[in-house]
Parts: structure tokens; sequence; C-alpha cells
């Protein structure tokens, strides 16, 4: 198979629900849309905290999938710490249609979209803590698609003493096998690529802070991987 050019958009952190700025959530999740089909993407990758708190509106998460599947293009969504309502079991997944997947899997899973020739691995944030590992359960490539891998967590040194929560060490990012790493958790746009391995990305967050981004994710066969950050209206 030979791969074809193929542009994602790559969000994280909407916190939609959220207490604190529910407008702006909202606001930005409308740019996340419109920004979509405006760079006429091929997919959607959401690397955790899509909702704010596990006493999210059910109405609030049928709408925003609703709109997901309004796409019509692949949206993938890894839950992240903040992302409790759709992994205790108050969710129900079989309620998605067929472009939207939320990865739900403990220890992670692979999700093979030949459609767009894309694969993606991710782990949901069961557990946050110092204990879980997002990219300790990256599988090793198995098909000959785009491979990307997805993780909610903190990028840091592996100082056995630190005691940061969801932990991905740049050791970790040197070596996976894959073509790019959607980074979730921090709040602004920011490379954190490590040596030699795949493009590493925090896309930013679409509201809630001075300075609101997501990211374009080119993936080409002879250009390579080239990442841009779109600055979002406040």
């Amino acid at each position: 198979m030979t791969q074809n050019q193929l542009k994602l958009l790559h969000t994280s952190d909407l916190h939609l629900g959220s207490d604190i700025y529910p407008d702006d959530a909202l606001r930005g999740f409308e740019q996340v849309l419109q920004l979509s089909r405006q760079h006429s993407v091929d997919g959607v990758i959401v690397a955790g905290d899509l909702f704010d708190n596990r006493g999210v509106a059910p109405e609030l998460v049928s709408d925003v999938f609703a709109r997901f599947s309004e796409l019509r293009r692949p949206v993938v969504v890894v839950p992240g710490n903040h992302d409790t309502f759709l992994m205790n079991g108050s969710f129900d997944s079989s309620s998605l249609t067929e472009d939207v997947h939320v990865l739900l899997e403990r220890g992670g899973e692979t999700l093979n979209i030949d459609s767009i020739g894309l694969s993606v691995w991710g782990e949901p944030v069961y557990d946050h803590s110092p204990e879980f590992r997002p990219m300790g359960g990256l599988k090793p490539r198995c098909s000959e698609n785009w491979y990307v891998g997805i993780a909610h967590g903190l990028v840091t040194d592996n100082d056995p003493y630190n005691e940061y929560s969801s932990k991905i060490t740049f050791d970790e990012l040197a070596g996976a096998d894959c073509d790019y790493v959607a980074l979730g958790h921090v709040h602004v746009f920011r490379e954190v690529t490590s040596g030699d391995g795949a493009p590493a990305f925090y896309s930013g967050a679409p509201a809630g802070g001075n300075s609101p981004t997501l990211a374009i994710v080119t993936l080409d066969p002879v250009e390579g991987v080239s990442v841009k950050a779109i600055q979002l209206k406040r």
C-alpha cells in the first residue's frame, strides 16, 4: 500500500461543561468544528479532556458527539483525566455513529481507520497518578497506514523521584514507533519531539486561556510530517 497525504486536526483540553468558562469552552468547540471543515481535514483527534468533570450534563455529551458525527469524517477521542463521565460507566459508546470513536480499553487499544489510511493507538486515563504512563503501552506499528500515538499526560524527564501524574518521558517519545504523537494535558501549543523520534506536539487548548490554539497536522509521503498551530478567536 502507498501512503497518501493525510491531514488531521489535533485538539485537546476542550473542557466542555466547565464551571469556570462554560461559554468560552463552547465557543472553542464551535471553532474546532468550523476549522475542521475550513481546512478540509481527513480526520479529527481529541487527545483528552473533551469534557471537564463527571457531572457534565448527559445532554451536552450527546450533543457534542452528534455535532462530531455531522463532520462526516473520522473523529477519535482518547479520554483524559477530566473525562470521568466517559469512563465511569455512565457513557454508552454504542450510541456513537460509525465515524466517531472513543478509545476506552484499559491498557490502550489500536484503531485502524483504513478508509483514510490511518491507524491510531491511545490509552484512556483511568488512573491519574505517578504510576500511570500514558505512552507506556504503545504498540508497535502493525499496518502500512499512517500511525499516530495519542496520549494525555505531562512530558518530563525520567527522574524516579518526581511525583508528576500521567508522566510521559523523552525516552518514550524517542522510541515511539509511529509517525506522529498527538498530546494533550498542557494547554499551550508546544513541540516536545525527542531526538530522532516521531514529531510530538501538544495542540494547546481551544478555550480557557490567553492564546487558544489547535494544530493542523499534515502527513505527506514525500515531505514528511508538518504541524501548524492555528490561533483561535477569543
